[in-house]
C-alpha cells in the first residue's frame, strides 16, 4: 500500500498549469511534501476554475497540460522520492455541449453508444420523458417570442443556441431542416437526403453512429461549396423566421427546454446537488465504470498515479459496490480516500476497502478541541436574544432543508413518489386510504429527517442496525406530524415489515427504491445546512464549516483522545485535513475565532459596544442584527495581521465585500420567490464600507481588540499545525496554507499563492525566538511546516503504525494542556500543546510565553526512556517520571520532544 506520508494540495486550472507545478517540484521537494494531491486535471468546459465540471475523463484538460507533461511530471516527481494522489469525479459531468458523450446522448436518443451513461430516462425507469434543458430564461414561449432560440449550423451540426448555451438536433430533424426553404433541391442536397433516409433505417447503435458520422461528414464537406452553403443558410433563415416551425422543431427533440422555475418541479434526470448545469454519470452500470475509469487506470497502471481521491462518494447508487470495484480496477497497492462529510457519532463503514476520508472529520474534531464548550452557554443566550428567537437549532436545520426540498428539489421529490408506486411497494388498499400527494409529503419528510448524509444499506432486508435507524426516523414523522400517520405507515410497511417476509422480487424492487432515495439525501443536508444554515444560524460561525456543525461546541480532551485512539486503530492514513476548496474559511481564520470562546465575556460585551456605536451607520435598519454580528465575527477572523503584507490589507475590503454578497445569497434570507432583495444587499455593503473606514469610530476599537485576539490566533493556529501532523492521518497542506491562511470561501479561497515569498522563507535560517517576534508574517507557520513535514519523511513507520498514548496533565494548569504520545517500537515522540490560552493569559496578565505553569507536568508512561530531546529547538535534557510543562512552553507556545 503507498503511503502518502504528507500531501501538498494543487488547485489547477489555467492560470496554474503542469508548467506552473514542474517550476514549483523543487520548493515542494525542499519544504518536505511526500505526494501531490491534484484537483481534476480531465478535460472541463473551457476556463473552469476548480475542474469539478468535466466534460472528459478520458483526457487531460488542454488548459492545463498535455498528457505527456503529466507523464514527464511524475517522472520529475519520482526522481524526487514524490507522488501524486489524483482527484476523480465519478458521480457528474458538465452538461455541455463540449461534452461528447451528452451530446451524443441528446442528438441520437437512445440509438447513442452513451444512452446509459447518464442517470436519465434512457438508463433507468426512476426516470420520466425527454430530458429536460434548464437554460432558458423564461418560459419557452416567451423565449422564441422574444428570439432567445435560433437554428444555427456549426462544425458540421445543426444545433439550437439559447444564450451561450448549445444543444444539437436530433438526427430526424435534419431532414425537415433541410427541407425548410423553397429553393429547389439540387442532386447533392437530394442525396445526401437520401443518405439520412437509410441513416435512419439501422437500429443498432454502433452501425448507426457509424453511418450519422458519415452523413455529418458529407454534409460538412458539401458546404464548403458556396451554392450548397448559402442553400443550407437559407434552409436556416427559413426556420428562423417562422416561429411555428422553430417552435416545432425545438418540441421534438430528445430534450425539453425550460426555464428554472419549471426544472426546479420537473427535473428528470439526477443534479449534483441541485446545480442544473452538473449532470450525473450512471456509474453503477459496469459499462460506464469502465469507460469513466479507463484514462484513470492507465495513468494508475503505469504508475503516474499513486493514489486516489474520489469526489461525492455518497452521490452514487451503490458506494460500497464502487469502491470495492475501484479497488479491483486499481489494485491493493493504490491509496483510495473518499471525499465523505461524516456527523457526529458517525463513522465510515469498515467494510469499504479504502484507506479513509479526505479528513473533513480531522478539522472538525481540532476545531472543537479548540473550542472552549464552558462558554457554549454564553453565545447560545446571546445569540437567542440578538435574533429575537428561541426555535432550536435542529428545528432550525429541519426547517432549512425543507424549504430547500420545496424551493429547489420538488422534482426529485416527486420522482421518488411516482418511483414508489411505479415499482408497486404498497397495495392498493393501502393507497387508497391516502389523500393526494400525502405519500409524496411523507417521502419528503423522511430526507428531511436523515440526520447524516445518507446510509449505505444495499440488500434487503436492511441491516438490523440500519432498519432500527429508518424505523426511529419514521416514528419521530409520524410524531411530529399526526396528519401523515397513514402515509408513514405505508413507508414503514414497505421498507421495515415486509422485506422480512417478501420474496426477492419485491425486496429487490424496495432496495432500489431505497438506494434512490439515499441519493437524495445527501444534496439537502449540503445546500439546505452547508450552503444555507451555516451562512443563516451565526451563533458563533467557528463551526459554521463543512465537516463540523454549529450543533457542536467544543470537545474534552479525553473525548479527543478516543477519536484519534480509534483514527490510528482503523484509519492510520486516512487524510489530516485543516482547510480545503471547499472550507467556508480558512483554517487560520477558524483558529482565530476559536480565540472568541476564551474571551466570551469580552467578546459578547464588545459586540455590544459595537452595535450601539454603529446604529448611525445603518440605512433602513440595515443590516438586521443576524447578518450585522456575522459580519463582526468575519472580521475579527479574517481581517490581516500587522505583520503581513500590505498587499493583504490593501485587498481585503473589495475580497471582503464579494464575500459578503455570497453569503448573503447563500442565505437567502431576503429574498422572494426567484428575486433578490438588491436594496437590502446594496444597504449592507454601504454599512460595511463605512464600517472598514480606517478614519471612523468603529476601527479603533475593533483594531484593539483584533489585535489582542489575532496573538492567541497565532498560538492556536500552530497548535493545529502541530496536531496536524502528528495525530493519525497523513498531513494535507492547502496550496500555499504553510503560510497564514485567513481566506473566505471560494473564490477566495483559489487566489494565486506567493510561492516566491515561501522559497525565500525556505532560505532563512532566523531562529525560533526571532520567528515568534515576528510572528504575524507567516514565516513561523512556514518553519513549523517544515521541521514536521521532515520528521514525517524520517519516521514514516512511527506515523503510520504507532501508538496514540493519551498522557496525563496534572498540576494546577491540566486544563489547559493537552499531551500525547506516539509510539513505534522503541522510538517515542511526546506532543506538548496549550489550550485556551487567551483566558490564562488574562488571569496572570502575562503573553503566552512568560506564563507561569506552576507545577503543571505531563506524566510520562513508567517506560517512557530518561531522557528527552526537543526536536523544533534542539534542546535536550533527562527526566523523571513527568516532564515540567514550565521548561517547555518558554520558548515556543509548543513542542515535540523525541524521548531516549
Amino acid at each position: 500500500m503507498y503511503n502518502p506520508v504528507s500531501t501538498y494540495r494543487i488547485q489547477f486550472n489555467k492560470e496554474f498549469t503542469f508548467t506552473h507545478l514542474d517550476a514549483l517540484i523543487p520548493y515542494l521537494q525542499k519544504l518536505g511534501i511526500q505526494t501531490i494531491y491534484a484537483s481534476p486535471i480531465f478535460a472541463a468546459v473551457p476556463e473552469s476554475v476548480h475542474g469539478y465540471d468535466g466534460v472528459n475523463p478520458n483526457r487531460i484538460n488542454p488548459e492545463i497540460g498535455t498528457e505527456e507533461q503529466l507523464r514527464t511530471i511524475s517522472q520529475r516527481l519520482q526522481q524526487a522520492g514524490m507522488g501524486w494522489v489524483q482527484d476523480i469525479v465519478p458521480n457528474h459531468m458538465a452538461y455541455h455541449i463540449n461534452n461528447e458523450w451528452l451530446t451524443d446522448m441528446l442528438e441520437k436518443g437512445n440509438l447513442s453508444r452513451y444512452a446509459s451513461f447518464f442517470d436519465t430516462s434512457l438508463a433507468s425507469s426512476f426516470f420520466h420523458g425527454r430530458i429536460v434543458a434548464p437554460v432558458l430564461p423564461e418560459p419557452l414561449d416567451e423565449a422564441l417570442a422574444k428570439g432567445d432560440l435560433t437554428l444555427v449550423f456549426e462544425e458540421g451540426r445543426f444545433m439550437i443556441k439559447t444564450g451561450e448555451n448549445l444543444f444539437p438536433l436530433k438526427a430526424g430533424s435534419y431532414a425537415t431542416v433541410l427541407q425548410a426553404t423553397t429553393d429547389v433541391l439540387n442532386d447533392a442536397i437530394r442525396q445526401l437526403l437520401d443518405q439520412l433516409d437509410q441513416v435512419h433505417r439501422l437500429d443498432e447503435p454502433e452501425a448507426y453512429a457509424l453511418a450519422w458520422d458519415e452523413f455529418r461528414n458529407q454534409l460538412l464537406a458539401l458546404t464548403k461549396n458556396a451554392m450548397i452553403s448559402e442553400y443550407v443558410q437559407n434552409c436556416i433563415k427559413a426556420v428562423n423566421t417562422d416561429l411555428t416551425r422553430l417552435q416545432q422543431l425545438a418540441s421534438e427533440q430528445h430534450y425539453r427546454f425550460c426555464d428554472e422555475p419549471e426544472t426546479r418541479q420537473a427535473i428528470n434526470y439526477r443534479r449534483f446537488f441541485a446545480v442544473n448545469s452538473l449532470i450525473c454519470l450512471n456509474i453503477n452500470d459496469e459499462t460506464v465504470f469502465q469507460h469513466v475509469h479507463s484514462l484513470t487506470k492507465s495513468l494508475v497502471n503505469d504508475g503516474v498515479f499513486q493514489g486516489l481521491r474520489v469526489d461525492h462518494i455518497d452521490g452514487l447508487f451503490d458506494p460500497e459496490r464502487y469502491v470495492d470495484r475501484l479497488r479491483k480496477l486499481v489494485g491493493d497497492d493504490t491509496y483510495i480516500v473518499v471525499e465523505k462529510i461524516l456527523q457526529a457519532d458517525e463513522d465510515l463503514p469498515a467494510s469499504w476497502p479504502v484507506e479513509g476520508t479526505t479528513g473533513y472529520d480531522f478539522l472538525a474534531m481540532v476545531n472543537n478541541l479548540l473550542t472552549d464548550g464552558r462558554s457554549e452557554h454564553l453565545f447560545r443566550d446571546f445569540y437567542t436574544k440578538l435574533i429575537d428567537s428561541d426555535t432550536s437549532l435542529p428545528d432550525r436545520i429541519r426547517g432549512r432543508k425543507a424549504y430547500f426540498l420545496a424551493q429547489f428539489m420538488g422534482g426529485e421529490q416527486a420522482n421518488l413518489h411516482q418511483y414508489f408506486l411505479d415499482l408497486n411497494l404498497a397495495e392498493d388498499d393501502q393507497l387508497t386510504e391516502l389523500s393526494v400527494g400525502e405519500l409524496k409529503v411523507a417521502i419528503g419528510e423522511l430526507l428531511v429527517e436523515c440526520p447524516v448524509y445518507r446510509y449505505y444499506g444495499n440488500q434487503f432486508p436492511l441491516p438490523d442496525n440500519e432498519a432500527k435507524i429508518i424505523r426511529k426516523l419514521l416514528e419521530t414523522i409520524r410524531k411530529a406530524n399526526p396528519n401523515l400517520a397513514t402515509a408513514v405507515d405505508v413507508l414503514e410497511d414497505a421498507l421495515i415489515r415486509k422485506p422480512p417476509v417478501a420474496d426477492e422480487a419485491y425486496n429487490s424492487r424496495a432496495l432500489r427504491f431505497y438506494q434512490r432515495l439515499m441519493q437524495f439525501s445527501g444534496p439537502l443536508m449540503a445546500k439546505g445546512v452547508e450552503d444555507t444554515l451555516l451562512y443563516t444560524y451565526n451563533c458563533f460561525i467557528g463551526h459554521n464549516e463543512v465537516g463540523d456543525s454549529p450543533e457542536r461546541f467544543g470537545l474534552s480532551v479525553d473525548d479527543f483522545h478516543k477519536v484519534m485512539q480509534t483514527r490510528q486503530q482503523h484509519w492510520p492514513l486516512a487524510q489530516n485535513t485543516t482547510a480545503t476548496h471547499d472550507t467556508k474559511r480558512g483554517e487560520d481564520a477558524r483558529a482565530r475565532l476559536n480565540v472568541l470562546t476564551d474571551l466570551a465575556d469580552e467578546w459578547l460585551t464588545e459586540v455590544q459596544h459595537w452595535q450601539q456605536l454603529n446604529g448611525t451607520l445603518k440605512r433602513n435598519d440595515t443590516p438586521d442584527p443576524n447578518d450585522e454580528y456575522f459580519i463582526y465575527q468575519n472580521l475579527i477572523g479574517t481581517y490581516p495581521m500587522s505583520g503581513e503584507s500590505k498587499q493583504d490589507e490593501d485587498d481585503f475590503d473589495p475580497r471582503f465585500q464579494q464575500y459578503l454578497e455570497k453569503a448573503l445569497q447563500e442565505a437567502k434570507r431576503h429574498t422572494t420567490g426567484w428575486t433578490v432583495d438588491d436594496s437590502y444587499h446594496e444597504n449592507v455593503q454601504v454599512f460595511t464600507a463605512q464600517l472598514l473606514d480606517k478614519k471612523g469610530p468603529f476601527w479603533e476599537r475593533f483594531q484593539a481588540f483584533h489585535r489582542a485576539v489575532a496573538d492567541f490566533g497565532v498560538v492556536n493556529s500552530l497548535v493545529q499545525v502541530l496536531l496536524k501532523f502528528t495525530c493519525p492521518g497523513v498531513p494535507d497542506v492547502y496550496q500555499g496554507g504553510e503560510g497564514w491562511d485567513f481566506s473566505l470561501v471560494d473564490p477566495d479561497n483559489r487566489r494565486p499563492v506567493d510561492f516566491n515569498k515561501r522559497t525565500e522563507w525556505l532560505a532563512d535560517e532566523v531562529n525560533w525566538a526571532d520567528l515568534w517576534q515576528h510572528r504575524f508574517d507567516g514565516r513561523i507557520k512556514g518553519r513549523l511546516t517544515r521541521a514536521l513535514l521532515r520528521e514525517r519523511q524520517q519516521n514514516q513507520a512511527l506515523f503510520a503504525e504507532g501508538q496514540y498514548i493519551p498522557l496525563t496533565v496534572e498540576g494546577e494548569f491540566r486544563d489547559y494542556v493537552m499531551a500525547f504520545a506516539r509510539q513505534h517500537d522503541s522510538m517515542c515522540y511526546v506532543v506538548i500543546v496549550p489550550l485556551h490560552t487567551a483566558q490564562l493569559c488574562r488571569q496572570q496578565n502575562k503573553n503566552v510565553l512568560a506564563l507561569d505553569w506552576q507545577d503543571t507536568r505531563v506524566v510520562l508512561p513508567a517506560s517512557a526512556p530518561t531522557s528527552w530531546t526537543s526536536l523544533l529547538l534542539g534542546t535536550s535534557g533527562d527526566n523523571t517520571s513527568s516532564l515540567p510543562v514550565q521548561k517547555f512552553l518558554t520558548h515556543l507556545p509548543l513542542d515535540l520532544l523525541r524521548l531516549g
